[in-house]
């Protein structure tokens, strides 16, 4: 079984991805890219074989490639998308240059779909998960704005459109198979699985997909919460059937408690859309009627019954 390289340690903060040291050999110290990595909390590292002999042209531009990925990542945010909002010749991720956010509209931006999250939650089996991410992230080095100095150009720039892009894929595709670099932690098959119920509270969580309803009113906070799942059909402000989360926005950007209460509420309402002979379901039905006839805390097995999988999205979010 082919093994991944991840960067350990993955830390994303305000959704710009860094990758801290693991235990392989640096890679950048084979390519170009070595003087604009070096003042960089974020190294690229793959295996090596001791006794290796020099690397072919293809092995260093493939290294140099790894390196740029690397680069760019610095420089660019990823949000989650709806699927509609994709142009057919980039239907996974895309980079939408800046504007592609509008919490953070000076920020260069990738577009991920949530019908993916295998690109962020990336297979053992499956080496070339992250290979859309990747050209894209080769499709941002040839950005004439951006400037690192001492990076290797890859000749990206010297195309452009279908050629650009079809160059972007393959060198992003030798970065995963052959040097078999991933940012981010990867999986195998069974967990891949077990995550399932996970990736559908991220794809509810993408704005534009309706399904929920998050309203800012924090009268009908529990203690403690800085939101709360109410219910389906409880407010008139949300199209029929849709569930509603009442939220404190300030609180839950300002704090991770805050936060944590934000996926907890969504892990809910995505639990309470399941289909009722889901496993997910009935535990949530069950949790939901103990609650209901609790004398203390009345969220006290609805909270138990979110905790792992808050977890589960936190980390799908980088968090």
């Amino acid at each position: 079984m082919a093994t991944r390289i991840h960067a350990a340690g993955l830390l994303r903060r305000h959704g710009r991805i860094r990758c801290m040291v693991s235990r392989c050999a640096f890679i950048a110290a084979t390519s170009g890219a070595v003087a604009a990595l070096a003042q960089s909390p974020a190294s690229a590292f793959v295996e090596t074989s001791p006794g290796a002999g020099p690397p072919s042209d293809e092995g260093r531009k493939t290294l140099a490639a790894v390196s740029v990925i690397v680069a760019m990542q610095q420089v660019v945010r990823t949000v989650w998308r709806p699927p509609d909002l994709f142009p057919p010749f980039a239907p996974i991720a895309y980079y939408v240059g800046r504007g592609g956010d509008s919490h953070f509209p000076n920020d260069r931006v990738i577009w991920f779909n949530p019908d993916h999250p295998e690109l962020v939650s990336p297979r053992i089996s499956r080496l070339t998960d992250d290979v859309p991410f990747f050209a894209e992230l080769l499709i941002v080095s040839a950005d004439a704005s951006i400037k690192i100095t001492g990076a290797a150009s890859l000749g990206l720039e010297r195309v452009s459109g279908t050629a650009r892009r079809e160059a972007a894929a393959t060198l992003a595709d030798r970065v995963a198979v052959v040097a078999k670099y991933t940012p981010f932690v990867a999986v195998d098959d069974a967990e891949f699985a077990r995550r399932t119920f996970a990736f559908a509270v991220l794809r509810q969580m993408t704005p534009q997909i309706g399904g929920v309803a998050a309203l800012a009113d924090a009268t009908k906070l529990p203690p403690g919460e800085a939101a709360v799942y109410a219910g389906r059909d409880v407010d008139r402000r949300a199209p029929a059937g849709w569930g509603v989360i009442y939220a404190d926005f300030g609180r839950i950007s300002s704090d991770q408690p805050g936060y944590e209460s934000w996926l907890r509420a969504f892990v809910l309402a995505t639990a309470d859309r399941e289909p009722p002979t889901s496993n997910v379901k009935r535990a949530f039905d069950a949790a939901a009627a103990t609650d209901a006839t609790s004398t203390g805390d009345r969220w006290t097995a609805r909270r138990a019954f979110a905790a792992p999988y808050v977890t589960q999205v936190a980390a799908l979010f980088g968090k």
